[in-house]
């Protein structure tokens, strides 16, 4: 759970670094953009306001003199360079003298081309600058005539204000609240992680409780999402495995009991002829042969039901008459149906044939009349219905006899299950009846399925394929 939930954990941490990297980035160049646009258009009203004032310092007049004094004045104010370019595009004053010498060009993008020379003390230096869009303005005399262009230049040996200490206190300010944003998400999704990975670890302690035989460990479901439905099924098998293991205990017990009874029976008779207390006679070895063959059936059965539920069940398959396997069946109830005065129904018109295993079937249809008589009381009823329906026939065995408990019938057709708790020969056998009717239905490509309401009996059915 530790490995899934670091796993997690930095799958968030790098979307979180991700998207906070990628809004830090957008915010601060959006910052920079507007804070420009607002520079600019501070720009544009100072350098507006110094060429109305130059303008209005001159007057009608604008000889040299007076135009290099006053840009001067205005340049210290402005605390800016100001360059004053006629309208055949040469300087016609600066602010700063070695300006008034240099060449200025127009770029086509509207930007400012600055060549000259600067004296340094005793060396001269050149001087190359291109400015971006420099703030201008036109200069007119009082009689209207265009003097020339005023161009405001960005502050001399100043950065602007986003390079310079404002632009880095922003930067760290903007990574204090990103790192500050980051660490609050981590820890939100670190909690995030625990509370949906607890589950998953109350799963795993669960499992591993099962997988040492405590089966009754089960989880809680808290929530109705894919979590909540993986408790669910690990409740459900859960339920299952330790269905299953009181299955198969009863089943040890049942079978040792179903073999016990006749085992103990020939022990005693083969004692008793040895002792010489009971005589060799036909009935005794009759009575011995019935033992043996209730132990064949026993081991027969048990060997059906495992090798169906393997799904390895031999068929020797082939075009049969419904009818006459029911007929065939019917006839070995029929001299405990007239002790008992049950009456047997056959509800079935003319049908194709079914493509079965006729021994199987002939099987699949004693057991379930065997449990019909065994659950119907005297004087009641078994009828026997058959259908066909698109290319598979429905037959079902219903009696009149108490019914069956809902809680059981979900569990009828599992092996060694029985309503009855009791091992009653009268009230059946072991419970592999129903259980080697469903492993033969199955392997035919066939279902089986029960009906019942208690005090109206039961209906069993089951489906063939038609040949």
């Amino acid at each position: 759970m530790r490995s899934l939930g670091l796993r997690l954990f930095l799958i968030a941490a790098l979307a979180i670094g991700v998207a906070l990297v990628s809004v830090a980035l957008l915010t601060r160049q959006a910052v920079r953009t507007e804070f420009s646009r607002f520079e600019l258009s501070e720009h544009v009203v100072r350098v507006e306001g110094a060429a109305g004032t130059l303008a209005r310092r001159l007057g009608a007049e604008a000889d040299r003199s007076r135009l290099d004094a006053t840009l001067e004045e205005l340049g210290r104010s402005e605390r800016r360079d100001l360059l004053l370019i006629g309208p055949d595009g040469a300087v016609r004053s600066a602010s700063r003298p070695e300006l008034k010498d240099a060449t200025v060009r127009m770029l086509a993008d509207g930007s400012l081309a600055i060549e000259g020379r600067a004296r340094r003390g005793a060396a001269v230096a050149l001087v190359r600058a291109v400015v971006i869009h420099p703030p201008s303005a036109a200069v007119r005399t009082a009689d209207g005539r265009l003097l020339g262009t005023l161009i405001m230049l960005p502050p001399a040996g100043r950065e602007a204000p986003l390079h310079g200490p404002f632009g880095v206190a922003f930067d760290l300010r903007l990574l204090i609240a990103a790192l500050a944003a980051g660490l609050v998400a981590l820890a939100l999704t670190w909690l995030a992680a625990r509370r949906v990975l607890e589950p998953v670890g109350a799963l795993t302690r669960a499992a591993r409780a099962l997988g040492r035989g405590d089966l009754a460990s089960r989880v809680p479901v808290r929530s109705s999402d894919e979590i909540g439905e993986l408790s669910r099924a690990f409740n459900a098998m859960a339920e299952d495995l330790a269905r299953q293991e009181a299955l198969r205990r009863t089943m040890v017990s049942d079978v040792a009991h179903e073999l016990r009874s006749p085992l103990t029976n020939l022990r005693c008779q083969i004692e008793a002829v040895e002792d010489g207390l009971l005589p060799v006679s036909p009935e005794t070895v009759r009575s011995l042969r019935e033992e043996v063959l209730l132990l064949s059936r026993l081991v027969e059965d048990l060997q059906t039901v495992s090798v169906a539920e393997a799904g390895k069940l031999a068929l020797e398959r082939a075009p049969v008459a419904l009818r006459d396997l029911v007929d065939g069946a019917l006839e070995s109830f029929r001299a405990i149906a007239a002790e008992r005065r049950l009456a047997l129904t056959v509800d079935m018109p003319e049908l194709p044939m079914v493509d079965v295993d006729p021994t199987r079937i002939a099987q699949v249809l004693r057991n379930l009349l065997a449990n019909a008589v065994r659950a119907t009381p005297d004087g009641g009823a078994i009828a026997i219905a058959a259908r066909a329906s698109g290319r598979e026939v429905a037959v079902e065995v219903r009696d009149s006899g108490a019914g069956i408990a809902p809680e059981h019938l979900p569990h009828l057709f599992e092996r060694f299950y029985r309503a009855d708790p009791s091992r009653a020969r009268a009230t059946g056998g072991a419970g592999l009846g129903l259980a080697i009717v469903k492993g033969i239905v199955e392997a035919h490509g066939g279902t089986v399925g029960v009906d019942s309401e208690p005090g109206h009996g039961a209906r069993f059915r089951f489906t063939l394929p038609l040949a």
